[in-house]
C-alpha cells in the first residue's frame, strides 16, 4: 500500500503541475519571464517531430486532442485526459462552487509549486495532459510504477528548454540517450524530486487555513525518519512534441519502442477514436477512455503486486469477465456548460450484445405531469417490474447479496402474505414516477408538525385487476392488524374518488391514500392530506417549472427517464430540522454556502443504435459579488 501511496502522490503532483485551475482562479495576471538561453538537449527530439506528421492526418476530428495516442499501444486499457488551458478553467471559476472549493484547498498548495508552475511549466505546457496505464507486455509483472505514464504536450519548444536546464542544474537528474531520445532520470541518492527544498530536507508544515481555523499547522517531518521509504524515480522522456513522465524507465522506453517500431498505436484504434469523440462543442475538462475487458485483465494482474499490500481476494467474484465482454469501450467526460458542470458516460456494447443491453427510451413521459411543481426529488422511468427483475438477477449472482434478497422476500411474505414479485411488483409494467414533495398533510405531518413532506408513487399498469386485488388484500391486512382501529374510507376530492387508510376514521391521521386518476394510472401517497395536492392533477405540474426545465432541457430526449433534485427546496426543508444553536455556527454556514451554490441535480440515461449514454448535470450558481 505504501507503494500505491507513493505513486499516487507522484500522479497527484503531475496532475497539479499540469493543471491551470489555480492560475485561472487566482493568478491569471502572472507575467512569465523566461530568458534563459537554449541548449541542444531538445534539438534531437525536434528533428524527430517530423516522424509524427503522417500520423496527424489519420486522427479523426474531435474536440478532444488525441495526439498523445500516437505513442501508446493500441490495446492501452485506460487513458485519462485533463484540460490544462487557462481559458477553460476560467469558465469554471465563474461558478461559486468552484470558487468555494478552491478557497478551501488553495492554502494546502505550497507557494513554491504555484510560482514554479507559472514560471517553469505554464509557458510550454499544451492544452491537454494524458495519464495512461500501459497494458501488460507479458514479460514482467504489472505494477503501477512500470505501467503508469503521463504524457504532457509541448506547445512551445523554446520555453521548454529553461525548464529542462533547471532540472539538470541542481544535479538531481542524470541524462542518457535511448534510441536517439533523451531521457532524464532522478538519482536515487537525492531527496525526493518534486518536493519543495527546505532546510534538512523536511516537508514544510501545512499552513493554517484562512477559512478553517480548526486546521492546525503540523510539525515538519524528516524524510529520513519515514520507515521503509525508498525514493521513487522520476523519469522524463523528451519525445517529439511531448514530455513523457513516469516512475520507471521501463514505461518511458516502451513508449519510445512503440513509436519507433511503427507498432499499432491507440491513435489507430477506431474504437478509441469513436469513444473519445464528444458531441458537445466545448472541450471537456476531463475525459477518459476504457477498454473494459482489457482494464479488468490489467487490474487482475495489478492486484498481484505485493508492494501494494492488498489482501488476497477472488476478483473474479466481483468483476465477472463475461459482464464486461458485453462492452467494447466506455468513454467518460466532464464538461462545462451555461447551466453548470456536466458528467457524461458513454458505453459502446459489442455488436452481438447491442440489442439486449440498450435500455429503451420512453416516448411519452406522461408521469412527469403527475408531480407537483415544488417536488423536492423525483425519479421516473418505465416498467418498474422489469427493472426489479434486473436488480434481482444481479443480486442473485452474488451469494452474500442473494441471502439478503431471500430475507427481503421472506420478510414481505411473512408480514403481508403476499409474494413481492408476483403480487406487488409484477403489475407495475408501465411508466412510473417516485417522488418526494412538500405538503401540509399526510402521514409524516402526523408524526412531526415540521415534517411538511409527502412521498408519492404514480404508476401505470396493464393489469388494473391485479393491482386492485393487491390493494384490497393490503387494506384487509392493515384493518386486521390494527384490530379495526384503521378504517378503509372511500372519499372524493374534486369529484375524484380516493381511498384512504384512516386511524379511527380521521383523515388527519391517514396512513396511506390512493386514487385511480385514469383507467391505468394509480397514484399512491403517504396519507389523505398528501394526495389532496395531487388529484385530479397538481395545481402546477413539474415539467412547466423554470428549475426543472433548466435542469433537463440540455439532456438528451427521448430518454429512459429522469432523476431530479431541487437542491434549494430540499435544503430549505432539511434546515427546518437543524437546531437553532447551529444557525451562527461558522462551519455549518460554510457548508451551507458551498452546498447552497448547487441549484439542482438531474440525470438521465438514453440510447441510440451505437451506444448507451448517461448524463448527470449540476446546475450551479454564478460567482457571488464577482469583482469585474
Amino acid at each position: 500500500m505504501k507503494s500505491l501511496v507513493r505513486v499516487g502522490a507522484l500522479a497527484t503532483l503531475n496532475l497539479f503541475c499540469c493543471s491551470s485551475f489555480a492560475q485561472a482562479v487566482v493568478a491569471n495576471n502572472i507575467k512569465i519571464q523566461s530568458n534563459i538561453s537554449q541548449n541542444n538537449v531538445f534539438d534531437r527530439a525536434l528533428d524527430q517531430k517530423v516522424a509524427l506528421d503522417g500520423f496527424k492526418n489519420r486522427l479523426q476530428s474531435t474536440t478532444t486532442n488525441t495526439q498523445f495516442a500516437n505513442f501508446l499501444p493500441s490495446n492501452t486499457p485506460l487513458v485519462a485526459m485533463v484540460d490544462t488551458s487557462s481559458a477553460t478553467w476560467k469558465k469554471a471559476g465563474n461558478f461559486q462552487l468552484f470558487q468555494t472549493v478552491w478557497n478551501g484547498i488553495s492554502f494546502l498548495i505550497p507557494s513554491q509549486l504555484k510560482d514554479g508552475y507559472a514560471t517553469d511549466i505554464e509557458p510550454w505546457l499544451g492544452e491537454q495532459v494524458a495519464f495512461a496505464f500501459l497494458p501488460s507486455d507479458g514479460s514482467s509483472k504489472v505494477t503501477i510504477e512500470s505501467n503508469f505514464v503521463t504524457l504532457a504536450p509541448v506547445k512551445d519548444e523554446q520555453s521548454l528548454q529553461p525548464f529542462l536546464s533547471k532540472l539538470k542544474a541542481n544535479g538531481s537528474f542524470t541524462q542518457r540517450e535511448y534510441k536517439g531520445i533523451t531521457i532524464l532520470e532522478t538519482k536515487t541518492d537525492t531527496a525526493k524530486p518534486g518536493l519543495p527544498e527546505t532546510e534538512n530536507n523536511s516537508i514544510p508544515p501545512v499552513p493554517k487555513s484562512p477559512l478553517n481555523k480548526a486546521v492546525k499547522p503540523t510539525k515538519p517531518t524528516k524524510l529520513n525518519k519515514i520507515k521503509n521509504k525508498k525514493p521513487n524515480s522520476l523519469v522524463i522522456g523528451i519525445l517529439p512534441g511531448h514530455l513523457a513522465v513516469g516512475a520507471s524507465t521501463k514505461a518511458i522506453e516502451r513508449l519510445i519502442n512503440n513509436n519507433q517500431q511503427k507498432a499499432a498505436t491507440l491513435a489507430q484504434n477506431a474504437q478509441f477514436q469513436q469513444t473519445i469523440r464528444q458531441p458537445q462543442t466545448d472541450k471537456p475538462l476531463f475525459a477518459m477512455y476504457q477498454d473494459p475487458a482489457g482494464y479488468i485483465a490489467f487490474i487482475k494482474e495489478l492486484v498481484k503486486d505485493p508492494s501494494l499490500g492488498l489482501p488476497n481476494f477472488d476478483l473474479d467474484s466481483i468483476l465477472s469477465p463475461e459482464q464486461f465482454k458485453q462492452y467494447q469501450s466506455i468513454g467518460s467526460f466532464v464538461t462545462l456548460q451555461e447551466e453548470g458542470v456536466r458528467f457524461q458516460v458513454n458505453t459502446y456494447p459489442s455488436p452481438k450484445f447491442a440489442r439486449n443491453s440498450l435500455t429503451p427510451n420512453i416516448q411519452t413521459q406522461t408521469m412527469l405531469s403527475r408531480m407537483p411543481a415544488a417536488t423536492y426529488s423525483a425519479v421516473n422511468g418505465e416498467n418498474l417490474n422489469q427493472r426489479w427483475q434486473t436488480i434481482a438477477t444481479i443480486l442473485s449472482s452474488q451469494k452474500e447479496l442473494e441471502n439478503g434478497l431471500k430475507m427481503f422476500r421472506g420478510f414481505i411474505s411473512s408480514k403481508t402474505g403476499l409474494d413481492f414479485d408476483r403480487d406487488i411488483i409484477n403489475w407495475m409494467d408501465g411508466e412510473f414516477a417516485l417522488f418526494m414533495f412538500p405538503t401540509k398533510g399526510g402521514f409524516f405531518k402526523m408524526l412531526n408538525p415540521n415534517a411538511n413532506m409527502g412521498i408519492g408513487l404514480a404508476v401505470e399498469t396493464s393489469d388494473r385487476t391485479a393491482a386492485e386485488t393487491t390493494l384490497n388484500k393490503l387494506g384487509t391486512l392493515i384493518t386486521s392488524v390494527s384490530k379495526g382501529e384503521v378504517k378503509i374510507i372511500q372519499k372524493s376530492i374534486k369529484n375524484q374518488p380516493v381511498t384512504s387508510w384512516d386511524i379511527k376514521g380521521d383523515s388527519k391521521q391517514s396512513l396511506l391514500a390512493y386514487s385511480w386518476v385514469d383507467d391505468k394510472t394509480l397514484i399512491v401517497t403517504t396519507g389523505y392530506g398528501a394526495i389532496a395536492d395531487l388529484v385530479p392533477q397538481p395545481y402546477i405540474a413539474l415539467p412547466s417549472t423554470y428549475n426543472f426545465k433548466k435542469a433537463t432541457n440540455s439532456l438528451p430526449s427521448p430518454n429512459a427517464g429522469y432523476f431530479y433534485m431541487n437542491v434549494g427546496s430540499l435544503l430549505s426543508w432539511i434546515y427546518g430540522f437543524v437546531p437553532s444553536q447551529y444557525s451562527n455556527n461558522e462551519y455549518f454556514n460554510m457548508f451551507k454556502q458551498a452546498v447552497g451554490s448547487v441549484y439542482s441535480v438531474s440525470a438521465t440515461t438514453s440510447s441510440n443504435v451505437e451506444r448507451e449514454q448517461m448524463d448527470l448535470l449540476f446546475v450551479l450558481a454564478p460567482v457571488r459579488n464577482k469583482i469585474k
